[in-house]
Parts: structure tokens; C-alpha cells; sequence
């Protein structure tokens, strides 16, 4: 189940990110704490924390409120022009590939990924 939450995870920011307009510049992301931190409890589960660069709030509070970032996407969608969805739909796709194929996802699945993130981004920005 993890596994197919991530790729959403990783549409939602490129949306986000996508209706923002550029991305966050990395230049200024150092972190002094690793970037992932896996604790392992007694029972066998599993606690990560995930350690962002400031400029990187929107994509997580994208990624907390899925359905307020869909709304959002679809209200600023009339104000964008139809190359901005286009680019943005692209971009929805090769983000939600790319995070399955970090998470060692078959090519299948990676083509899914693809195809759901697509789909989605097409819907929110009345695309089709």
C-alpha cells in the first residue's frame, strides 16, 4: 500500500508545483539532518521522517490535503493558459514515473503511475 501512495504523493507536489509556477530553487537546500529517517519500533512497524527544505511547505501541505490541492488546481486552472496545462500534465506524468521507478516499481506499474497521474491532471484542469 505504500508503495502506491508515494507516486500519488509525488502527483499531488508536481501539481502543486505545477500551479505555483517555477520550482523552489534547491540552491539554498542544505540540510544539517539527513534527508530520510527511518526509525524501527519493538513491534516491527516503521517510522519515517521525511526532512524538506523550507521552500518545499506547499508541495507538503499538497501532499497533506490532497482534495483541497485538487480544488485549488482546478479553481487556478481558469487562469491558465492551455500550453501552462499541458506543460503541467507532462510534468504530472514524468514526476509520478520517476517516483515509481525510485521505488524499484516494475515497468508496468511505472506505465500505471504515468497513466493515473496523466488522467488526474487532465481532470483537474478540464482537460480532454
Amino acid at each position: 500500500m505504500t508503495k502506491s501512495l508515494l507516486p500519488i504523493a509525488a502527483i499531488l507536489a508536481t501539481l502543486t508545483l505545477a500551479a505555483c509556477g517555477d520550482a523552489p530553487s534547491n540552491d539554498a537546500a542544505k540540510p544539517s539532518q539527513p534527508a530520510v529517517n527511518v526509525e524501527t519500533q519493538p513491534d516491527g512497524s516503521s517510522t519515517v521522517q521525511i526532512n524538506v527544505p523550507e521552500s518545499m511547505t506547499p508541495a507538503v501541505e499538497a501532499i497533506s490535503n490532497p482534495q483541497q490541492t485538487m480544488d485549488n488546481l482546478r479553481d487556478q486552472a481558469a487562469t491558465m493558459s492551455e500550453q501552462a496545462k499541458q506543460d503541467a500534465v507532462v510534468s504530472a506524468r514524468r514526476a509520478a514515473e520517476a517516483a515509481a521507478r525510485a521505488l524499484g516499481q516494475t515497468e508496468a506499474e511505472i506505465t500505471e503511475a504515468g497513466d493515473v497521474a496523466e488522467r488526474s491532471t487532465r481532470d483537474a484542469l478540464g482537460l480532454r
